[in-house]
This record gives C-alpha cells, sequence and structure tokens, in this order.
C-alpha cells in the first residue's frame, strides 16, 4: 500500500474518533510532542493539549459533528515522514456544513501506522478584486 493510501486509512479512523467526540482518541492520531494550529489561530502543542483542545471543541461548537477528510497529495520526505495536503469538511448535527478548510501536515511513520507531527487546517481568503 502506498503512503498515500495508508495516510487516508489513517484520516478514516480519524474522522471516527471525531465523530464520537473524543478529543483524546483524536489526539492520539498525533506524535507525543506533535503541533495544532486550528483555523482560528489557536495552538496546541504537545499530545495533551491537542487533545484539550479538541474536547473543548466537541463539547462546544463541534459538539454532533462529523467530518471528511480527503488526501490531494503525499509526498515523501524520507522512509519515515511525509508531507500531505488534504481537504477536510466538517458538517453539524443537522447537516449543515460549518466549515471548510485545507490541511498541510507533516506526518511521522511509527511501525506500521502514520502519525500526524504537524497540522495546519486553513481557510483559503478570496482573492482582492
Amino acid at each position: 500500500m502506498s503512503a498515500h493510501d495508508q495516510i487516508a486509512s489513517t484520516f478514516e479512523k480519524f474522522t471516527a474518533a471525531w465523530k464520537a467526540g473524543d478529543g483524546a482518541a483524536a489526539a492520539a492520531f498525533f506524535v507525543e510532542d506533535g503541533s495544532l494550529i486550528n483555523p482560528f489561530g489557536e495552538r496546541a502543542d504537545g499530545r495533551a493539549a491537542i487533545g484539550g483542545m479538541y474536547s473543548q471543541y466537541f463539547a462546544g461548537m463541534l459538539r454532533g459533528s462529523t467530518t471528511t477528510i480527503t488526501v490531494q497529495s503525499v509526498r515523501n520526505v524520507e522512509s519515515s515522514h511525509a508531507f500531505a495536503d488534504a481537504d477536510q469538511t466538517v458538517t453539524g448535527s443537522d447537516g449543515t456544513i460549518i466549515l471548510v478548510v485545507h490541511i498541510a501536515m507533516l506526518l511521522r511513520r511509527v511501525g506500521d501506522d502514520w502519525k500526524i507531527v504537524d497540522s495546519r487546517p486553513y481557510t483559503f481568503a478570496a482573492r482582492p478584486a
């Protein structure tokens, strides 16, 4: 299986943790010293802080939400690291799309799994007129 397919499979599992609203399970997809800067500019360094950030959002505006992540490209950096671009859509419990972001991330192969080292979900700016 290619790195692209393995990483896509990882995100399928991540979406299950998201659907369960489980911040610790979502953070388990990060390396211990991973980092996340969410689309609102808030930064979490380390798995515990990332889990706390997810838990806070799952208890609030992301309560009952689901997400889909589509991997667009994967570039192997070396045998144990890859850089991936993906598109993520977050859907509220009522079926309304809450947020659409692009994610740029560095991942590390850990055994047979891929873990997120750094994740930067962001929205694209509108082109000025």
